[in-house]
């Protein structure tokens, strides 16, 4: 808000019941005493000397004895004394008083400080009821002793000033009252070019009679008080403070109304020069400043003889606040900072351009209400520091949502926000303690593995896919579809040129739930076949993924790696790089029964201008809305609620009452997850080297050889929702009832392959689906021939069945000469003759098993 005097806008009249002024939109009005002497009101009486200072004013003597107080200056620039008074009564009294830069206030949802942002002014307003009347003392007795009885122009104190000039040859006092520094400090304030500023500093008389006309002014149209609320919280401090509330945080780690004496002292005899009096610079020089007040505090009666004397015998004790370049670093809650000045910094409707929005919200003391938990927060941090604690290599972040509202509750990572001690950038730092990456925001470095899972879980349901819908999953797939991988899970070479499992034992016949919950990448891949890939990464934006990898690319967009292309099929196992955050808002969706909220870290977002604090506008998350069917979303979460029942996420990921969730392990263990919620919380959790996790894998991370997801992010997970659940008094509120479905194979016809070549036979079965098993034995027939199956050829047996074939290893007469390294001959045969190209015959029946056996499994007399 800008105010006015003269031919713009007035300043308003001040109130009969208040004295304090409106400090460019960030005061509020109210009452505050008088320091010093009687307050003013109006009309008043005046004084002789006064008398004649209005006759000057109106016949421009007073600039004559404004240029006389200057006058070695004057003779320097060629200025006449005439000239300083016809300029004086030339210059307009309209003064412009912009907005005094504030920091804007953070804070969480229950209404407390937890952080600030500055720009280069560190300023907090505060009312003149609020300023104890010890400092006001000091700073009027220091500089203006006048201050409640001269009318803006202190004349007695321009002759003395004028004196003392002539006696020295230059210009050594100024005469300035309160007021006349105030209107200096706006001028300066209010310029924004190197040459305003020089111009409000000058020692010229044009600068001097300029502030007078104002000073006039302004004492026709505010009080005493306000004027000195107005001075006291735009001065400067020294050391980067400005206003008293500041300086009384910065230097003394108090607020400005429980100074001291001696502090208060200190404080006053700084405005004089902030840098040759700053007290952590020249100690001893603001020492000796503090003295000199506390002198004219006594010389005016306002301190007794035993004040000054204990006073001054008292040392200046500093009580430095921590000090940081970055604002957030002082933060309680820095990475949650970092992320509400991320995410203004970028929005457009919060202000036009990019200066505009640094301006708004670096310097227009906005108060930030956010949905921070404090609870939530304490809980993840505690949660992440605990499992892994500060200094190892690998980072934690963390992010929790509220369903159905979006509200951001925590955001945090396992260090702390700075920079980097050795001062290299993140991929190269030995700094593993320190960092200002916003993990759980970070989408272009983290993986999340089979996290990514439950999209193609949810649009093949969608689909209309029956959750017993069963697939054969081999510990290698090669898939006719999707481009397949060169290497493994391991970063091996791959056999088969085909997709594997994080476990080889992860092989067999699978349901769309007990492949979820062993999270089987060949299930998966099979299932993405029939769903397509476009149809997950639909899903995935759809429930609430912004990040760019997973966004359709286009000439406008591009993103490096690029999207999820037809036939990416590595796309469906999360090596599509997406953030912390992305994981825990699709999560919620699910939690939410389908229907998506956006992130929302903002509650309200508010300036104050004159007595009303006014919102500011800034772009809001679109309004929730339906974006998966209920019983879809809810069908998802009866599977999810198995990982971690009886899946991958047991036993680490479970809270003691009903949750769902979902483990995630990138390729070559770069990165590990947990997402899971239950109805009032979802939470994602990331556990990676954010130097770079494809090149510093978690493998040896605090004894664990490698790391899942069902390792230390399920712990972290489990630990945070726990903590958060307790904090906050969750109820346990209903779930859907945990799905069990088991696979349901298709049966097919098993072929006999009694007789053939082992080599023959393997073919033949696994090119049907079939896995295959040899157990080779002693007999009378060729090498290498089948001679019996489990289950038997010619039957339906169900699709995928493991198969155990009975080969022959052979059979070599026994000599004497070798009878100690050959088999002896059994029951006294004779090896048959050999037909056929040197097949050996089998007997006509074939050793059977029951359909339906355990795999791995032979029936009884095999073989």
């Amino acid at each position: 808000m800008t105010t006015t005097t003269g031919s713009g806008r007035r300043f308003p009249e001040p109130p009969a019941d208040s004295g304090r002024a409106v400090h460019g939109g960030g005061v509020a009005p109210g009452t505050a005493p008088a320091p010093d002497g009687p307050r003013r009101d109006y009309p008043r009486t005046w004084t002789a000397a006064e008398w004649v200072g209005q006759a000057m004013i109106v016949s421009g003597l007073a600039g004559v004895l404004l240029a006389l107080v200057v006058l070695p200056v004057v003779a320097l620039v060629g200025l006449t004394v005439k000239g300083g008074a016809d300029a004086f009564l030339d210059l307009p009294a309209n003064l412009t008083v912009p907005p005094l830069p504030q920091a804007s206030r953070i804070l969480d949802s229950q209404g407390n400080v937890i952080g600030y942002l500055r720009g280069e002014q560190d300023r907090q307003i505060v009312a003149l009821d609020r300023i104890p009347t010890v400092l006001r003392q000091a700073i009027i007795d220091i500089e203006d002793s006048r201050f409640y009885e001269h009318t803006g122009l202190d004349y007695k104190g321009l002759l003395r000033a004028y004196a003392s000039n002539q006696e020295s040859g230059e210009v050594t006092q100024g005469g300035s009252t309160l007021t006349q520094q105030y209107v200096k400090n706006v001028l300066l304030q209010a310029a924004t070019s190197r040459e305003a500023k020089e111009a409000a500093t000058e020692q010229t008389v044009k600068r001097k009679l300029r502030e007078a006309r104002y000073a006039l002014y302004l004492e026709e149209h505010l009080s005493k008080d306000q004027i000195l609320e107005r001075y006291l919280n735009i001065a400067y401090f020294g050391d980067g403070a400005y206003g008293v509330e500041t300086a009384a945080k910065h230097y003394f780690n108090v607020d400005v109304d429980q100074l001291t004496l001696p502090q208060a002292a200190m404080l006053a005899g700084l405005v004089k020069n902030p840098t040759a009096y700053n007290p952590v610079l020249h100690p001893q020089a603001a020492t000796l400043r503090r003295d000199i007040v506390l002198e004219r505090m006594h010389e005016l009666g306002h301190i007794s003889d035993e004040q000054l004397r204990q006073t001054k015998a008292a040392a200046v004790v500093l009580n430095r606040s921590p000090q940081a370049a970055d604002p957030c670093q002082l933060s309680s809650v820095p990475f949650f900072c970092g992320y509400v000045r991320r995410t203004l910094l970028a929005d457009e409707r919060f202000g036009a351009t990019q200066a505009d929005r640094e301006r708004l919200l670096f310097e227009g003391g906005l108060t930030i209400q956010t949905t921070l938990s404090p609870v939530a927060q304490a809980a993840a941090q505690n949660a992440a520091n605990t499992v892994v604690p500060p200094g190892n290599r690998v980072a934690v972040g963390v992010a929790m949502l509220q369903p159905g509202t979006g509200k951001v509750l925590a955001l945090t990572v396992n260090r702390e926000y700075g920079p980097s001690a050795d001062g290299l950038p993140p991929e190269r730092t030995t700094d593993f303690v320190h960092t200002k990456q916003i993990i759980p925001l970070e989408e272009a470095s983290f993986s999340p593995g089979s996290t990514f899972k439950v999209f193609t879980l949810a649009a093949a349901l969608e689909k209309g896919m029956p959750l017993n819908t069963t697939y054969n999953s081999p510990a290698c797939y090669h898939s006719n579809v999707f481009n397949n991988p060169d290497t493994d899970e391991n970063r091996r070479q791959s056999p088969g040129d085909c997709f594997g499992n994080a476990d080889p034992n992860e092989a067999g016949l699978y349901s769309m739930t007990t492949a979820t919950w062993d999270s089987v990448n060949t299930y998966y891949i099979q299932l993405a076949e029939k769903v397509g890939l476009r149809n997950t990464a639909e899903m995935a934006r759809r429930l609430g993924v912004t990040s760019c990898r997973v966004q359709n690319q286009s000439a406008s967009l591009r993103c490096p790696g690029g999207g999820i292309g037809p036939v990416d099929g590595a796309a469906v196992l999360g090596t599509n790089e997406i953030s912390t955050m992305d994981l825990a808002a699709a999560y919620a969706t699910l939690a939410n029964h389908g229907v998506r909220c956006d992130p929302q870290p903002f509650e309200s977002i508010t300036q104050r201008v004159g007595s009303t604090d006014r919102p500011v506008p800034y772009t809001a998350p679109a309004p929730c809305r339906q974006v998966l069917k209920a019983e879809i979303a809810d069908t998802v979460t009866s599977v999810l609620e198995g990982v971690i029942l009886h899946g991958t996420g047991a036993p680490n990921a479970q809270i003691g009452r009903p949750a769902a969730g979902k483990t995630g392990t990138a390729e070559g263990f770069s990165t590990a997850s947990f997402a899971g919620y239950i109805p009032q919380l979802a939470t994602a959790v990331t556990v990676a080297d954010p130097r770079s996790p494809t090149t510093y894998p978690l493998r040896n991370v605090l004894g664990n050889k490698v790391v899942y997801g069902g390792g230390l992010p399920a712990q972290v997970w489990a630990k945070t929702m726990r903590g958060a659940i307790d904090g906050l008094a969750l109820p346990v509120e209903p779930m859907p009832s945990p799905d069990g479905t088991q696979p349901y194979p298709l049966k097919k016809m098993l072929p006999d392959v009694v007789g053939q070549d082992v080599a023959t036979a393997q073919a033949q079965l696994t090119s049907q689906g079939f896995r295959v098993t040899v157990q080779e034995i002693w007999s009378p027939f060729t090498k290498g021939t089948v001679l019996a199956m489990n289950p038997g050829g010619n039957q339906e047996v169900d699709e995928g069945s493991e198969v155990v074939l009975m080969v022959s290893q052979g059979f070599v007469l026994q000599s004497h000469s070798d009878s100690e390294n050959t088999p002896a001959q059994s029951d006294g045969e004779s090896v048959p003759a050999q037909s056929d190209g040197g097949r050996t015959p089998v007997r006509a029946e074939p050793v059977t098993a029951t359909p339906g056996r355990d795999r791995g499994n032979a029936g009884p007399g095999a073989g």
